[in-house]
């Protein structure tokens, strides 16, 4: 089972891409992706752990942040931004109770996305309008918080699904925000949509 949910989530992440110019289509493929990741966890989880609770937390907040940006417009992204950040604090909270959390791992992993996190609000500062200027800046350091957490908790009690999804997570928001304010092209999403499923699957199967 869990190899059919895994292939059948990436399939209906990449006919999303394909299926750009049909809105509908690629909305409901996308959905149902987001929608069978969540149910992959509520059936699978067992026992249902406080780290699994939060993990479910983060899909179903990733779940309506899937469903605001299969929309267009400012509106539909803010509110999508503002449900994938909920997302990510999720996340951290999910890794802080784990067991153990490991100092140098954190810090490592914190000054590594606080250079990649400058670097992307750089890129992005000609692009975006100047209003989302301070909304962004606080969500790239929500992911920063979540990739390094990530990373405390595999130094601590080694899972290496974890940091890896979380920099597969960081990695499709990144071509989330070139769609948006860069550079729209087929290759964001076709790229994008499959990472961040792929990062959600490493995030349940973490949990299971």
């Amino acid at each position: 089972m869990t190899w059919l949910v895994i292939a059948t989530t990436l399939s209906l992440g990449v006919l999303a891409a394909l299926t750009t110019g049909s809105p509908a289509i690629s909305r409901l493929a996308k959905m149902v992706a987001s929608t069978l990741v969540v149910a992959f966890l509520a059936i699978e989880a067992d026992p249902w752990t406080a780290y699994a609770a939060c993990v479910g937390v983060a899909l179903a907040a990733s779940w309506i942040g899937d469903l605001s940006l299969s929309f267009e417009g400012k509106r539909a992204f803010v509110v999508g931004l503002v449900a994938f950040a909920g997302a990510h604090i999720a996340y951290v909270v999910a890794f802080a109770l784990r067991d153990g959390f490991s100092v140098p791992w954190f810090t490592v992993g914190l000054g590594a996305m606080a250079i990649t996190g400058v670097a992307v609000l750089r890129w992005l500062r000609p692009h975006r309008p100047a209003e989302l200027a301070v909304p962004l800046a606080a969500y790239v350091t929500v992911i920063a918080l979540m990739v390094a957490t990530a990373f405390a908790t595999h130094g601590a009690d080694p899972d290496a699904r974890i940091p890896l999804a979380a920099v597969l997570f960081a990695a499709s928001d990144i071509l989330v925000a070139r769609q948006q304010f860069v550079a729209p092209a087929m290759a964001n999403r076709l790229i994008g949509l499959p990472l961040y499923f792929a990062a959600q699957l490493l995030f349940v199967l973490s949990a299971i």
